[in-house]
């Protein structure tokens, strides 16, 4: 690419930049840096604020870290500052793709683009990207996402038949495999069914020289919750042998490890042990769904605000209110908030969830996000509704590659506590119990680690999260600060030993 072409590309990504700030269009992120501004009233000053949102990351920094060594503040509002200097540098990491290097990922799908191309699907918001310190930087999932948010890009893709089909279709038939656990259900009139037993070894590597040689690295890693549907786990080994097995009360389960750094070499940390898991599916039967009792502490507690990512904000309220309309049966209105979000929302990869301050509200304003985002703004409408529901997650163990995934949790009584998995959404069959499955039922290829989001680490961690939200890959960091994602790498290797 010509630098008068690149150029040309940046003064038009400057102006779109100053369209989204007046419109709030939600184009790479840029609603959610000016949601920050509303999310840290009274902490981060305002020139900060209008530096951010104009992509001046390098300044904005210099002033959040100058403010927050005033010895006058309080500690929270210190970390706050330091958080927000520290977000920007993970934004950095997510809108890592300068201009030529971004049409040379689109060349490979799409040989006869252009910049105008380029340029018009920012505009639309299907080609996420910003200006940081003056420079036109791509999402590093940009394309990927272009692909779900753009039909005119669909129709220009190289077809690659293999690449295009969800990962899960090409280990097994998902359909089927539900039509299975109905039919185990019925059969033996049991809620859980067909359990599956697993190995599960998951290391975690933290790059060479990322600490110096000598220094405690501390670590912690996701590990399976004893419930129903999650049985006899069994802990089999860790490198380093001594660990911390965190109590089945944390709803956000850990393994805390910690060993010294080794310098010019990685330092691992591994874990292994088996778990079964069972299928879930209850049907349920509208009529026979009963009220709540309002002043019970499971209400309260899970129809409660829960700013930031679960604020219940007048867009939201009004959504909840227009979505759901005259419906009384928490059910059922669970139901329509599932299918709007179904029929609305489009999968994408996400930016960090620490880059982001409102993801609920990210979700409903730009009519997107991946599982977590998807099942966090099911959770809001759920909330707001009056309808209990929480957050769940940990790994999908589908045969031929395990993923992170997330999901919610919704109640009703007498059933109790009832899946729904929002990013999965209705299946493409007629079979109603089939259409509907990841509405109150599930399968059995999961690890579930975290019954709740943001919950505190056992034992608590002293820096930043590099997820304050979900808890999958890990948390490792030492006495000099959080090691980010980018210090570290992780992998999980899962045999399925009832197959």
């Amino acid at each position: 690419m010509d630098s008068i072409s690149l150029e040309r590309m940046g003064i038009m990504s400057i102006h779109l930049a100053r369209k989204i700030r007046l419109t709030l269009f939600l184009v790479g992120g840029g609603l959610a840096l000016l949601a920050a501004a509303s999310a840290a009233q009274g902490v981060i000053p305002e020139q900060c604020q209008t530096l951010i949102a104009q992509g001046d990351f390098t300044e904005a920094q210099a002033l959040l870290r100058q403010r927050a060594a005033e010895p006058s503040l309080s500690e929270q509002a210190r970390r706050q500052l330091l958080f927000e200097a520290e977000r920007l540098d993970r934004i950095r990491l997510d809108f890592s793709l300068p201009p030529d290097e971004m049409l040379a990922e689109l060349k490979e799908d799409i040989p006869d683009v252009t910049l105008e191309d380029m340029t018009r699907w920012r505009e639309q918001g299907a080609l996420e990207g910003r200006m940081i310190d003056g420079q036109l930087f791509f999402f590093k999932r940009a394309k990927v996402n272009l692909f779900r948010l753009s039909a005119e890009a669909r129709t220009r893709q190289v077809e690659r038949p293999e690449a295009a089909r969800p990962y899960s279709d090409r280990a097994i038939r998902i359909e089927d495999h539900m039509a299975r656990i109905i039919e185990a259900s019925e059969k033996d009139d049991a809620r859980y069914v067909l359990p599956q037993r697993y190995r599960v070894q998951y290391t975690l590597r933290v790059k060479p020289d990322a600490v110096p040689a000598g220094e405690t690295v501390r670590c912690w890693l996701l590990f399976p919750r004893e419930r129903a549907n999650q049985k006899d786990i069994r802990w089999l080994a860790s490198s380093p042998e001594k660990a911390r097995i965190a109590p089945n009360s944390a709803l956000q389960r850990t393994v805390y490890l910690e060993q010294p750094a080794v310098g010019a070499k990685p330092t691992v940390f591994r874990i292994e042990y088996e778990v079964t898991t069972f299928a879930q599916y209850e049907p349920v039967n509208p009529s026979q769904v009963k009220r709540y009792d309002t002043r019970s502490a499971l209400y309260q507690h899970h129809t409660a605000e829960r700013p930031p990512h679960l604020a219940f904000t007048p867009e939201l309220r009004a959504l909840a209110k227009e979505i759901v309309g005259n419906e009384t049966n928490p059910y059922l209105q669970a139901k329509k908030i599932f299918a709007w979000i179904d029929e609305n929302i489009t999968y994408t990869s996400a930016l960090e969830y620490s880059t982001i301050p409102n993801l609920s509200q990210y979700c409903a304003a730009g009519r997107r996000g991946d599982c977590g985002i998807q099942g966090l703004l099911f959770i809001a409408l759920c909330r707001i509704s009056g309808v209990p529901a929480k957050w769940q997650s940990g790994w999908s163990l589908l045969p031929g590659r395990p993923g992170m995934h997330d999901w919610a949790e919704f109640y009703v009584v007498p059933y109790g506590w009832l899946p729904a998995d929002p990013s999965r959404g209705l299946r493409p069959v007629d079979d109603p119990d089939i259409h509907w499955f990841n509405f109150g039922n599930m399968d059995q290829f999961r690890l579930i680690g975290n019954d709740d989001y943001s919950a505190e680490l056992v034992p608590p961690k002293q820096h930043f999260r590099s997820e304050p939200v979900d808890f999958q890959r890990g948390e490792v960091e030492w006495k000099g600060g959080n090691l980010y994602f980018d210090q570290w790498n992780y992998e999980i290797e899962v045999e399925h030993l009832n197959e």
